[in-house]
C-alpha cells in the first residue's frame, strides 16, 4: 500500500517499536496526569455545591463565544496589555496547533495503517499532509518559539515588579523551550537526510536543517533518533512534572474549565445564602464551606498579579492582595484537604486544623480592605471570583463571630434601628424634598416612576443637591414620580457587602413588601448601590421589576429631546466610572453622553484608569463607615483627577460625591476644584437660572 504523502510517521526512528514505546511513553504520562487531576478533583469536592452553575446550554454558548469571538480571551487580553497579550496569543496558539499537528499526525498513521488497508478510504486530512505540514511549522513551531521567546523577555529582562514566580516560571519555560527547540532539530535533521518535495512547505525544517548539511549521514540519523526520543521523553516529563507539582502547566486545563464553570449571576450579584434557618455555619471558616467552584478557583490562579495591581487597598498600603489572598487559601487547601479526607475516609470528625483559615492563614485586616470594587475580577484572565470569597469569609466574622470593626457595626445597628447606615444625621428621608412639593407612593400611587433616592442622598448634606436636581429635571421632562419618604429603608447594601445576610434579607424584605403593596413596576435609582442591589439582588428572594439607574434614564431623555441642554456651563469635566455603575453593571456610556450634550463642558478621562479599568474612590464594601489604615484610597483617585488639569471631576454616586470632594478638600484644592454629580452639571445647563441649590 502507498505511503501517505508528506512527512513519514516514525521516519528513522522504526515502527512498530519506536511507535509502541511512543504510544505507552505518553499513555502513561497522561495518566499519571489524569491521575493527579482526580485527586485535584477529590479535593474539589470537598465544598459545597456550586448554586451558580446554571443551564449547560447558556453556559456553553457563552463559552464558545469566549472561544471564536474573543479568541479564548486574547482580544481583551491584547487591548489591555499588548505585549503580555501577544505573549500568550503566540503561546496558546502555538500550542493548540502543535497538539492538533500531533493528534492528527496519529490518526493518520494509524488509519492509513489499519483501516484504509482494507476499506481503500483514506482519513480526509491525509490527501492534505503536505500542506498541512506549513500551518504545523508557522502557526505551532514557529508561533510557540515567538511566545516563549517573549516570554522569557518579560519574565528575566523587562520583569514587572508583580511577577514573584521567577523559579517556577524557570522550569516551566524551560521545559517549552526545549520540546520546541527538540522538536525543531528533529524536523531539521529529518529534513537534511532527507528533504520534502515541496521543500518550502516545511520553512522551519528548511531553516534547522543548515547546521546539519555537511554531516555525514550516519550522523544525521543517529542525532535523529537521540532528539527524538529526548523530545518525547520531555513531554512526558512536563506531564509528569505537571502531576507532582500541580504547576502552572495545569492552568492549560484549569483556565478553560474555570472560565466555562464561572458565575451566571449578573456580575453585580453577590451569591446568596438561601434560607439562612437551614444552615449550619454561616459564611466560610474552612475550606469546607467555600463552594466546589471556589476550591476550582484557587487552583486555577496563574498566581500572575494583574488582580493585585489593579487593587485599590494595595495600591493605598493595605494588607490586602488580591493574588496573596487567593495563594494563601490554596496553601491551606492543601494543607488541610488531606486531614479532611482522610477523616471522611474512616468515618471520623476532622481534628481542629493547626492554622485558623480565618485569622491566621486570611487576616481579618485583609478581609476588612476590600472595596468590593470588582477591579481585581476584571483583570483575572482566569475568570477567578475573588469578592464571593472575601464575602463569605466576613459572613463567617458577623454571623458566626460578631467580629467586625467598630464603626461598621454602628452603621450595621443604625440600618437595624432606623433602616439606614448614617448614624447621627439630623435629617428626616423627606428634609431634603421641602418646598418642591415632591408626592409620595402613598399620596400619588398612580406615578409612573419610583424615585429611589436612597439613604445617602436623603439624609447626607452635600448629597442632597443630587435629589433636588432629579426633581427639578424629572419635571422637566414631563415624568410623572413618586418617592416613598419615610416608607423607605436601606436596600441593605452595607449590610450584604459586610456579610450580615440576615441585616440584608430584613431590610430587603421589607421594600420588597411595600413595592408589592403599591405595584412598583419601575424604579429610578439615584445611586448605584442601590440600583445594582435592587436591580441584581432583589430577584434573589422573588422580587421582579425594571430598575434604571438615573444615567441611563436621562441619557434616554436626553436623545429623545425631553430634555434640551442649551445654557452652556464652561468646565473641563474629568468623568469618575463608579465601581457599582461601571464595572459591576456595565454602564460606560451614558453618564459621558449626558456629560458630551451639555454646552461648554469638555470631557476628558482619567487615562489609564477609567472605564473598566476605573480607580475605586474606596467607599464601595461598607468601607464609607470603616477606618482608613495605610493611605486613604479617595486621595490617590483624587491625584489621578488632579493630573488631568480638569476643573471638574464628573461623578454619578453619592459615594465617590463625598469621597473625592473630601480628596479635593484635602490635597488643598477646594477653591480651584470641585467634585459635582451630572445632574447638578446638566440641572445647572437646562434650568438656566444657576446651579440647583444645596
Amino acid at each position: 500500500m502507498p505511503e501517505l504523502p508528506g512527512r513519514a510517521e516514525f521516519w528513522n526512528v522504526g515502527y512498530p517499536l519506536w511507535g509502541a514505546l511512543n504510544y505507552l511513553t505518553l499513555l502513561l504520562a497522561t495518566g499519571f496526569l489524569g491521575w493527579a487531576l482526580w485527586r485535584r478533583w477529590r479535593i474539589w469536592r470537598l465544598g459545597q455545591p456550586n448554586p451558580d452553575l446554571g443551564p449547560w446550554d447558556t453556559r456553553l454558548v457563552r463559552s464558545i463565544r469566549l472561544a471564536f469571538l474573543d479568541l479564548f480571551g486574547h482580544r481583551r487580553f491584547i487591548r489591555r496589555e499588548v505585549y503580555a497579550g501577544l505573549m500568550h496569543f503566540f503561546l496558546f496558539w502555538g500550542a493548540v496547533f502543535l497538539l492538533i499537528a500531533t493528534t492528527l499526525g496519529a490518526i493518520e498513521f494509524n488509519w492509513h495503517r489499519y483501516i484504509a488497508r482494507y476499506t481503500g478510504i483514506e482519513f480526509p486530512t491525509a490527501y492534505a499532509r503536505t500542506y498541512t505540514a506549513f500551518i504545523w511549522d508557522i502557526f505551532g513551531g514557529l508561533f510557540a518559539a515567538i511566545g516563549v521567546g517573549m516570554a522569557i523577555v518579560r519574565r528575566y529582562i523587562l520583569r514587572p515588579p508583580r511577577l514573584n514566580t521567577l523559579l517556577d516560571d524557570g522550569y516551566v519555560l524551560a521545559f517549552i523551550a526545549l520540546l520546541i527547540l527538540t522538536g525543531f532539530l528533529v524536523e531539521g535533521l529529518r529534513w537534511a537526510a532527507d528533504p520534502p518535495e515541496r521543500r518550502w512547505m516545511e520553512p522551519m525544517g528548511l531553516l534547522f536543517s543548515l547546521p546539519f548539511r555537511g554531516l555525514e549521514e550516519g550522523w544525521k540519523l543517529a542525532l535523529h533518533r537521540l532528539f527524538y526520543a529526548l523530545h518525547v521523553s520531555l513531554y512526558a516529563g512536563a506531564l509528569v512534572y505537571t502531576a507532582v507539582r500541580f504547576s502552572k502547566f495545569t492552568h492549560i486545563l484549569l483556565s478553560p474549565a474555570n472560565a466555562l464553570l464561572r458565575s451566571q449571576r449578573p456580575p453585580g450579584a453577590l451569591r446568596p445564602m438561601g434560607d439562612l434557618a437551614a444552615l449550619e455555619r454561616f459564611g466560610a471558616k474552612e475550606i469546607t464551606d467555600f463552594t466546589w467552584k471556589a476550591l476550582l478557583d484557587f487552583d486555577a490562579c496563574t498566581n500572575c498579579g494583574r488582580c493585585q495591581d489593579q487593587c485599590p487597598a494595595w495600591a493605598s498600603g493595605k494588607p490586602l492582595s488580591p493574588r496573596a489572598l487567593i495563594q494563601d487559601l490554596k496553601g491551606y487547601m492543601e494543607e488541610r484537604a488531606p486531614v479532611l479526607l482522610a477523616s471522611r475516609a474512616r468515618g471520623l470528625e476532622p481534628p481542629p486544623p493547626r492554622r485558623r483559615m480565618v485569622q491566621d492563614v486570611v487576616t481579618p485586616e485583609v478581609i476588612w480592605a476590600c472595596t468590593t470594587c470588582r477591579a481585581c475580577m476584571e483583570a483575572c484572565p482566569v475568570f477567578i471570583e475573588h469578592i464571593d470569597h472575601i464575602v463569605d469569609m466576613r459572613r463567617y466574622l458577623v454571623l458566626e463571630e460578631s467580629s467586625l470593626p467598630a464603626t461598621a457595626l454602628q452603621a450595621l445597628e443604625s440600618m437595624e434601628r432606623r433602616g439606614h447606615p448614617w448614624r447621627g444625621t439630623p435629617f428626616t428621608r423627606t428634609d431634603w424634598a421641602k418646598g418642591l412639593g415632591v408626592k409620595t407612593l402613598a399620596e400619588d400611587p398612580q406615578a409612573d416612576v419610583l424615585l429611589w433616592v436612597g439613604c445617602t442622598i436623603a439624609l447626607e448634606q452635600r448629597s442632597q443637591g443630587i435629589a433636588r436636581a432629579a426633581v427639578r429635571l424629572l419635571r422637566k421632562a414631563g415624568i410623572r414620580f413618586a418617592i416613598l419618604g419615610d416608607e423607605e429603608v436601606c436596600t441593605g447594601d452595607p449590610a450584604r457587602r459586610m456579610g450580615n445576610e440576615y441585616l440584608f434579607q430584613v431590610l430587603a424584605r421589607q421594600n420588597i413588601e411595600t413595592f408589592r403593596r403599591y405595584g412598583v413596576r419601575t424604579i429610578l435609582a439615584l445611586c448605584p448601590h442601590c440600583f445594582n442591589t435592587l436591580r441584581n439582588e432583589y430577584p434573589q428572594l422573588g422580587w421582579e421589576g425594571e430598575v434604571v439607574h438615573y444615567t441611563a434614564f436621562v441619557a434616554a431623555l436626553i436623545r429623545q429631546g425631553k430634555l434640551r441642554p442649551l445654557k452652556p456651563v464652561p468646565t473641563t469635566l474629568a468623568y469618575h466610572d463608579s465601581c457599582y455603575l461601571g464595572r459591576h453593571n456595565g454602564i460606560y456610556e451614558e453618564p459621558r453622553e449626558i456629560a458630551r450634550a451639555i454646552p461648554g463642558v469638555r470631557l476628558v478621562e482619567m487615562e489609564p484608569r477609567c472605564r473598566e479599568r476605573g480607580f475605586c474612590c474606596g467607599a464601595g464594601g461598607g468601607r464609607m463607615w470603616m477606618e482608613e489604615t495605610g493611605q486613604r484610597v479617595n486621595r490617590i483617585r483624587t491625584d489621578h483627577f488632579l493630573a488631568t488639569g480638569a476643573e471638574t471631576v464628573g461623578v454619578s454616586c453619592p459615594f465617590c460625591l463625598q469621597m473625592l470632594t473630601e480628596g479635593i478638600s484635602a490635597k488643598g484644592m477646594a477653591d480651584r476644584r470641585r467634585a459635582k454629580d451630572l445632574l447638578e452639571v446638566l440641572a445647572e445647563s437646562i434650568e438656566g437660572d444657576g446651579p440647583p441649590q444645596g
